[in-house]
C-alpha cells in the first residue's frame, strides 16, 4: 500500500454498522464533507442523531449487496467478522474498502493523521496498533505551532506566482527549492 491524501468532499461513502468504530470512522468523512450512507439495525445515538439532523442517510437494516455499488469508499465497520468479509466480496472491482477488523482484507487502510490549515500529519503502522499511530501522529505534530501554519499558507501563495510566472522551469524549481528552505 502507498499513503495517498484523497479529497472526498461530496464523495459517497458507505458505511456499514453503527457502532462506535462506525461512528469515528464516519466522523473523519463527515468533517471532510463527504456524503455519508450508514447501513445498520442500530445505530449509536451520535449517527442517529446526524440521521435526524438529515446529515447523513441512515438506512435501518441488515445489508444488501447493492446497497454498496454506488460508494466510492465502502467501509465495512461491524462486529461481525462475516458481515465485513461479505461487504469486501460484494464490493466492486474499482471501490476503496476499508474492512476495519482486517486491514489486508480491504484495499485501503485509515491512517491515524491531525490536520491543522495546509498541513497533514498522517501515521501508518500497517493496521498493527492504531493506538500507537495516534501516539506517533500526536508527537509528530506537536511541534507546529499557528505561526508554522500562517507561513504554509504564505509559500502556497508565493509558490502559485512562482508557478504562474514565465520563469524557466529551471529558474522555477530553484525557487521553489529555496522557498521550501525558508521554513
Amino acid at each position: 500500500m502507498i499513503p495517498v491524501m484523497i479529497d472526498v468532499k461530496e464523495k459517497q461513502v458507505t458505511i456499514v454498522g453503527g457502532g462506535k468504530v462506525a461512528y469515528r470512522k464516519l466522523s473523519v468523512f463527515f468533517e471532510q464533507g463527504a456524503k455519508i450512507t450508514v447501513i445498520s439495525p442500530e445505530v449509536v445515538d451520535p449517527i442517529k442523531e446526524l440521521h435526524e439532523e438529515k446529515k447523513i442517510v441512515w438506512i435501518k437494516r441488515k445489508v444488501l449487496a447493492d446497497d454498496l455499488k454506488n460508494g466510492f469508499i465502502v467501509i465495512a465497520a461491524t462486529n461481525q467478522r462475516s458481515v465485513n468479509e461479505q461487504v469486501k466480496t460484494h464490493s466492486e472491482e474499482n471501490q476503496l474498502v476499508c474492512v476495519v477488523d482486517d486491514g489486508d482484507c480491504g484495499n485501503i487502510q485509515m491512517v491515524s493523521y491531525k490536520q491543522k490549515g495546509r498541513l497533514t500529519i498522517a501515521v501508518s503502522t500497517g493496521g498493527s496498533s492504531p493506538f500507537l499511530a495516534k501516539k506517533l501522529t500526536n508527537q509528530l505534530f506537536q511541534p507546529f505551532d499557528d505561526s508554522y501554519i500562517e507561513k504554509l499558507d504564505l509559500i502556497s501563495t508565493k509558490r502559485n506566482e512562482i508557478k504562474a510566472s514565465g520563469l524557466s522551469d529551471e529558474e522555477k524549481r530553484k525557487l521553489l527549492k529555496e522557498l521550501s528552505e525558508r521554513v
